[in-house]
Formats: structure tokens, C-alpha cells, sequence
């Protein structure tokens, strides 16, 4: 499924798996590591 998102200021065109989760993305695709999941 094609994404576009703008993060921090930039746009992030990718292709992802529709059950992908943004903290996921933000994470893997984008490398922010910094992003955590909160309490489940």
C-alpha cells in the first residue's frame, strides 16, 4: 500500500504492509527510535 507522511518537516513516500503500525513506521522505516508504543 503506498504511504505518504510528512515527518519532521519531510515527506516519506513508501510502500507498507496495510496492517503496519505507525509507531512501526516511524521506527523501522523512518529510524526514530526515540517513538514508543505507550501502555497496551
Amino acid at each position: 500500500m503506498p504511504v505518504t507522511i510528512r515527518v519532521n518537516g519531510k515527506a516519506q513516500h513508501r510502500q507498507v504492509e496495510p496492517r503496519l503500525l505507525l509507531v512501526h513506521f516511524l521506527r523501522e522505516t523512518c529510524g526514530l527510535t526515540g517513538t514508543h508504543v505507550g501502555c497496551e
